[in-house]
Order: C-alpha cells, then sequence, then structure tokens
C-alpha cells in the first residue's frame, strides 16, 4: 500500500470500533489476519476509551489533560494547510490520532501532483504533521498499547508507527536529524525532595500529579497499568480517574506498609519504557536524537522512585 493508502487505513482504525467493511481492509494486511476473530468492538473501547487515549495533549501537554493547548497547536496547522479533515467530526479534540492521521493521507495525495511547487508544499506540510504532531508522542502511546494488550490493536499500533518511522525517514534523508522539545512549562519541571507520602499528602498530591503526567514524567500510566500495580502487591484499587486511582493505590501502599515495594514496581515501568526507547534508537539511527527528552525524563523520574524506595 502507498502511504496515502496507509494512513487512510489507519485512521479509520483509530477513529471508531470495527464494522464489517474495515475487516475487509484488514484482511489485506497479513500481519493482522490472525487477530480478525477477537472480540475487536470490546477491546477498542477498553483500550481507547478507557485506558491509553488517542489524543496528543494527553501526551504532550502540560496538563495531561484533554483538549489542552497542544490541540489548539495542531488545528492551527490543519487551518494553515488548507486542510478539511472528514473524521474531525464526533471527535473530542483535533490532536486524536485518527485526525492526524487523514491529514497525512491527504497530504501524501496531494504530493502525487505533478505540480511541484504544490508537491513541495504537500511535502513540507507531511514534515511538519510527522516531526512536531504525531513522531512526538506515538511512540509512547504505541508502548502504552503493547505494555497492557496484545492482539489486534497493539500489532495494529506497531504496524502504524513502523509506516510513521518509515516516512519520517525518508523526508529527512537529507536534512539534520530533528530532535523533540517539549513546550516551555508555566513552571520548571523539578521533583521536590522525597518526604513522607502518608503524612504530607499535599506534597504527595502534588508530586504524583507529575508521575503521571507524560509531559513531566516521560510515561503515561493508564487504568489498567494501575491496577496492575496493585494486583502484584495485592493491593485494593479503586475504578476511577487516573490520578485519583494512583493516590488511592498509594494511600493503600502506605496503609499497608508497602510503599517501597509499589515504588519498585512503578519503577521498573520506567525502566522498561527507557529500554523501549533505547531499542527504538538504536533500530532508528537516522531518527535516534529524536526522543532524548523523552528519555531524560524517564531517567528523572526512574530516579526520583529510586529516592523514595
Amino acid at each position: 500500500m502507498s502511504y496515502a493508502a496507509l494512513y487512510s487505513f489507519f485512521a479509520r482504525a483509530f477513529h471508531h470500533p470495527p464494522d464489517n467493511d474495515f475487516l475487509n481492509l484488514a484482511r489485506e494486511l497479513p500481519e493482522l489476519e490472525p487477530f480478525l476473530e477477537q472480540n475487536l468492538v470490546e477491546q477498542y473501547s477498553w483500550l481507547f476509551e478507557f485506558n491509553v487515549y488517542p489524543y496528543a495533549s494527553v501526551f504532550l501537554d502540560q496538563s495531561g489533560m484533554l483538549n489542552g493547548d497542544w490541540a489548539g497547536f495542531v488545528t492551527g496547522v490543519y487551518e494553515a494547510l488548507g486542510l478539511e479533515l472528514s473524521l474531525s467530526a464526533g471527535l473530542a479534540a483535533a490532536d486524536h490520532l485518527s485526525a492526524e492521521l487523514e491529514a497525512l493521507a491527504v497530504l501524501c495525495e496531494r504530493s502525487e501532483t505533478q505540480n511541484e511547487v504544490e508537491k513541495q508544499k504537500a511535502e513540507h506540510g507531511q514534515r511538519v504533521l510527522l516531526l512536531e504532531h504525531l513522531l512526538p508522542w506515538l511512540p509512547s502511546f504505541s508502548f502504552a498499547v503493547s505494555r497492557i494488550h496484545e492482539g489486534f490493536y497493539s500489532m495494529l499500533v506497531r504496524l502504524c508507527l513502523d509506516t510513521v518511522l518509515e516516512h519520517a525517514t525518508d523526508l529527512i534523508e537529507e536534512t539534520p536529524a530533528p530532535t523533540f522539545h517539549f513546550p516551555e512549562a508555566s513552571e520548571a519541571f523539578s521533583y521536590q525532595q522525597p518526604g513522607d507520602f502518608k503524612k504530607k499528602a499535599g506534597e504527595a498530591r502534588e508530586q504524583l500529579q507529575k508521575l503521571i503526567t507524560p509531559a513531566h514524567s516521560g510515561l503515561f500510566l493508564s487504568r489498567e497499568d494501575i491496577t496492575q500495580l496493585g494486583r502484584k502487591l495485592d493491593l485494593p484499587v479503586r475504578f476511577a480517574e487516573r490520578p485519583f486511582m494512583l493516590e488511592n493505590l498509594v494511600t493503600s501502599a502506605a496503609d499497608a506498609d508497602l510503599l517501597d515495594e509499589l515504588f519498585a514496581e512503578w519503577k521498573n515501568l520506567f525502566n522498561k519504557e527507557i529500554r523501549n526507547f533505547n531499542k527504538l534508537g538504536k533500530e532508528q539511527v537516522p531518527l535516534s536524537s529524536f526522543w532524548l527528552e523523552w528519555q531524560a525524563r524517564l531517567f528523572d523520574s526512574s530516579n526520583y522512585l529510586s529516592e523514595l524506595v
């Protein structure tokens, strides 16, 4: 398939649960064939509505919230490139993965023109979307899905990431290797000195908020990740929004005198993510410098958890 066709397929895949037309298209990709008999509607809902949210602002915005400032940045890019996206209707924000993939599909189609000026504009638009808006967060999103799920969608995100990486490498063949930088935060990124997480609830809540926000910590922690941390230590986990789930888990660990064990297990997640990015850099040498800031934040967070143990 061409990049345009692949991006159109992936955009549809992440936009809504699969229907029969989509499944017929999926059968054209042999990597997905073994998973087509699974309950994909249930998988889609569990993954993307309750666990790993496919919105750039969740990963890149300092608030870590849906529809953050980053969604506005992406909207501005669409407008500047003259893109009208059919899939954007019904989405909570313009930085949804499906919208960004559809935008790339449109730009790839435009680059097939014989008009050299229009072709250059389309290729420039592809670079902007890939290197400034999609590639910064897609690996973290992919790792978050694969960490909690094995099946159709874990394979789908890997194929999508592989396509984006291949396309990005093609586009930067004759340009310096890019590096992603998070937007400036309203306050300096730093963890406070470790305190007593049980007695100093206010301090603990602030640090936990940083640890659960990818733009601060480098790691997206899903509801399922938190649930699995609780299961490993036989601690109760109350279903709620992710920050409240995490705070409840830390409180339960403190009451059970298991904070050291919890922080050690949590640190393992950060270290696994560091290994994921290291592996990615070795496999994608032209882009190896791209995620240095992600890795730096993961190291800081891992070290902070070491200080808490």
